[in-house]
């Protein structure tokens, strides 16, 4: 007997965050687009501008937002966001997203500070990296806790 690790409601989560991905994209590259033809500034440098942003300001705050909390409230849920124990155990996407927001204004300055500190230069390709960082050792605690909570 094989073991299917993608039952049917993982696979509609799974198509619903591809298809949210999707929007998220195509709504990013027409508000460059919009952008670069509106303003004085070329397409690349609008592109630049807009991905870099999500990419500095969204991306590592979301993916550490998952560390913390690791369920997000269907909207369906009503307010009882807490468990039997009294601990929150869900937050809704408004509140990931405006967590988002934070995490990532907090934790990207921390850790480009203390690196130059140790004597990083301050670059985009140092900076780069050191963000791409982040978001893996996010990713990597995050999928260790949902294994280690799941099994």
């Amino acid at each position: 007997m094989s073991k299917n690790i993608l039952n049917r409601s993982n696979k509609g989560s799974v198509r619903r965050i591809g298809i949210g991905f999707a929007v998220v994209l195509i709504v990013m590259a027409v508000v460059s687009i919009a952008i670069g033809a509106f303003s004085s500034l070329g397409y690349g440098e609008s592109f630049r501008i807009v991905f870099g942003s999500f990419y500095v300001l969204f991306l590592p705050g979301f993916i550490w937002s998952y560390v913390f909390f690791q369920k997000t409230k269907a909207f369906e849920e009503g307010e009882n966001r807490f468990g039997n124990e009294g601990d929150k155990v869900a937050i809704d996407w408004i509140e990931r997203v405006a967590l988002s927001f934070a995490l990532s204004i907090a934790i990207v300055p921390l850790v480009v500070f203390y690196l130059n500190l140790i004597g990083v230069k301050i670059n985009v390709f140092n900076s780069f990296f050191s963000i791409l960082g982040i978001i893996t050792v996010g990713l990597a605690v995050a999928y260790w806790r949902n294994r280690k909570f799941n099994s």
